[in-house]
């Protein structure tokens, strides 16, 4: 008796042990899902960014859909490497990628607000109008394409990746993302136009 008793126990309890693993895993897997990060042949979403007020609103999807631009994701407006040396060189290239590649526009995206992304644009200046500084304040649109990170550490929040993404035709065609998330080796403007 002790012993069928004992095998019950044991067979309930193997039961809701399974039962509760198998709720574990699949809570894990729900919670664990995020964005998949933008790749080749994707299109980018119809979410709004802002130009140089709240007011300013901006429909990338819509402003890519034919020929060829560059978008630009950085962690933040008036950050040392952002203002020193990435944007910079798009700046600086932007007549070669518009002569030599074919390029209308290129955009520069950050999760600041639209004042704070218009007066870095005044500060950096933009080469004939081809450089565009675009504000995505809540992240919407940077975390639509996977490129957003916890940047609580330095920033207090959430912020970009550092990349860049070529849309040709309103397909992305070649993508750099920065593996540490904010480095300038690898979607520095140089190697970008070079891979073109």
């Amino acid at each position: 008796m002790y012993s069928e008793m004992t095998s019950r126990m044991s067979q309930t309890f193997v039961r809701h042990a399974i039962r509760a693993s198998t709720v574990r895993a699949s809570h894990r897997m729900f919670h664990a899902s995020v964005a998949a990060m933008v790749n080749v042949g994707d299109t980018i979403p119809a979410v709004p960014l802002y130009g140089s007020s709240p007011g300013d609103e901006v429909d990338l999807a819509a402003l890519t859909k034919k020929g060829k631009s560059v978008l630009v994701f950085v962690p933040g407006a008036f950050s040392p490497g952002c203002s020193a040396r990435h944007v910079p060189g798009y700046v600086s290239l932007a007549p070669k990628f518009t002569s030599d590649k074919g390029v209308s526009g290129i955009y520069i995206i950050s999760g600041n607000d639209a004042f704070v992304m218009n007066a870095w644009g005044k500060e950096l200046g933009a080469a004939e109008g081809t450089v565009k500084y675009l504000a995505d304040p809540s992240l919407k649109f940077v975390s639509a394409l996977g490129l957003d990170f916890d940047a609580s550490k330095f920033f207090g929040n959430k912020r970009s990746k550092r990349a860049a993404v070529v849309i040709e035709n309103g397909e992305v065609t070649k993508v750099w993302i920065e593996p540490d998330n904010t480095g300038i080796s690898v979607s520095e403007a140089k190697n970008v136009i070079e891979e073109m």
